[in-house]
């Protein structure tokens, strides 16, 4: 092979193999969700993960929730979902300067076995973690702690870092949580079949209607435009004619 051709296919590997280490980079992610198992009486938090790690070996996470009462929540036994593993409620603040009206409450594991154990990932596929029951019960509101919290924002006013975290060594990057996926704790009674599937007809006449007032608008802002643009024309033959004479 000669060599311009030999250096040709060698740079071709190399960018190859960047642009595969960055698509690994990219989809290496973890999710969380926090939910209330009304039959058990218990929140769950879960976990999405977007590829499998290799190997699969969690070195450390945190998990946070943001509890709409001042009081919090009174926590009872936490149960792992994950053998090998313990996770322990480790920081729990109350109404701080960033939002007195809530609490956060901050959970983390430990590895019984000594070692980090295997999480048994499927890709696509969303994990149970834990589980805690309340004495408070299910409180509607409770929530996984957003990027964007005042609390979150180092250094708050406690001198904690609240933020969700998890690293797992078969994933590239030094914190593999990208977001929180699904929607608060809502404790109100569940709608029947038939409210479902009125509530999707309503869903889809409303999707039907900002279309239509989406169209609306862009005509306006068409013919608003064409407004701007007459009334250019005519300052412009205005300016002309007040020139011209001399009026």
């Amino acid at each position: 092979m000669p060599q311009s051709s030999l250096k040709t296919t060698v740079a071709a590997i190399t960018v190859l193999s960047a642009c595969a280490l960055l698509a690994a980079q990219a989809q290496a992610e973890v999710k969380y969700r926090v939910g209330f198992d009304d039959a058990a009486q218990v929140y769950v938090v879960y976990m999405l993960p977007d590829s499998v790690p290799d190997p699969d070996l969690t070195l450390s996470a945190q998990v946070t929730l943001k509890v709409p009462s001042a009081t919090g929540l009174d926590v009872g036994t936490i149960q792992s979902a994950v053998a090998g593993v313990e996770w322990q409620l480790h920081s729990r603040v109350l109404a701080p300067e960033e939002d007195s009206s809530g609490a956060y409450l901050s959970f983390g594991p430990v590895f019984t076995a000594g070692t980090p154990p295997a999480f048994g990932w499927v890709a696509g596929e969303e994990k149970r973690i834990f589980s805690f029951k309340a004495a408070q019960g299910c409180m509607t509101g409770v929530a996984l702690l957003a990027n964007s919290d005042p609390f979150n924002q180092l250094p708050n006013s406690v001198n904690t870092n609240p933020g969700n975290q998890f690293t797992n060594i078969g994933w590239p990057s030094s914190n593999n949580y990208t977001g929180n996926y699904g929607h608060p704790v809502y404790c109100g009674p569940r709608p029947d079949e038939r409210e479902c599937r009125r509530s999707k007809g309503m869903l889809h006449a409303y999707d039907l209607r900002i279309q239509t007032l989406q169209r609306q608008l862009d005509k306006l802002e068409r013919q608003r435009l064409q407004l701007e643009q007459m009334q250019e024309g005519l300052e412009a033959r205005k300016g002309y004619l007040v020139e011209q004479c001399d009026i």
